[in-house]
């Protein structure tokens, strides 16, 4: 009868289909293309994520540069004086006054000085005197003057940030000479004047034995 050949030809097939999924060699194919399907999938995905995280840090720092430039133009008017002796009942816009009229002969009037405050703990009798003029002009001249400083326990220096003055140190543990003027770092190596802006132009400088 047609049903009774329907239904040993679907036995057959059924048997077929056992006997082929009984196959290790088949299922280890089929494991094998799976696998590196996922893997692909997994990798693709991987490499993904990496482009944007490389993106984000990218960003990150043109971000954190940015912030850097912005706070260290904000100091552009600002001088820190170290070793300037401390009195009681300070008044730290008197004592720069004083301190530029007597050491650089240079006469600060109080209405040049936006505000000036000492740095550090209390109880250092020696804190660094941090102090603002009201424009560029004013503390360039001051600056110009360090020199006079010559022989004293007194140093002026620039207000740098953080970064600038780790930069500093950085540039003066490999070259010994460094000095800031407007904020930026020099150095000077085999007789040539370099201007230095992060870490890799320290590393772009030749030291010529």
């Amino acid at each position: 009868m047609p049903e009774d050949r329907v239904l040993r030809a679907d036995a057959m097939v059924l048997k077929t289909v056992e006997a082929v999924l009984k196959s290790e060699e088949l299922l280890n194919s089929i494991s094998t293309i799976i696998a590196e399907k996922l893997e692909q999938k997994i990798e693709n995905i991987t490499k993904a994520y990496e482009q944007k995280v490389s993106q984000l840090e990218e960003k990150l720092n043109i971000a954190y540069k940015t912030i850097d430039s912005l706070e260290q133009y904000s100091r552009r008017n600002s001088l820190r004086i170290y070793g300037l002796p401390m009195t009681t009942n300070e008044n730290s816009d008197e004592a720069v006054i004083q301190f530029c009229k007597e050491k650089l002969q240079v006469e600060v009037k109080k209405e040049m000085i936006d505000c000036s405050h000492r740095l550090g703990k209390e109880e250092n009798r020696s804190k660094p005197l941090l102090v603002k003029f009201v424009n560029k002009n004013i503390k360039q001249e001051i600056y110009r003057k360090k020199s006079r400083l010559k022989g004293s326990k007194i140093v002026i220096r620039e207000d740098l940030t953080h970064k600038n003055i780790q930069l500093m140190k950085n540039v003066r543990d490999k070259f010994t000479t460094a000095w800031t003027n407007n904020c930026n770092i020099f150095t000077k190596v085999n007789g040539k004047i370099y201007k230095i802006n992060n870490a890799s132009d320290i590393n772009k400088i030749n030291i010529k034995t």
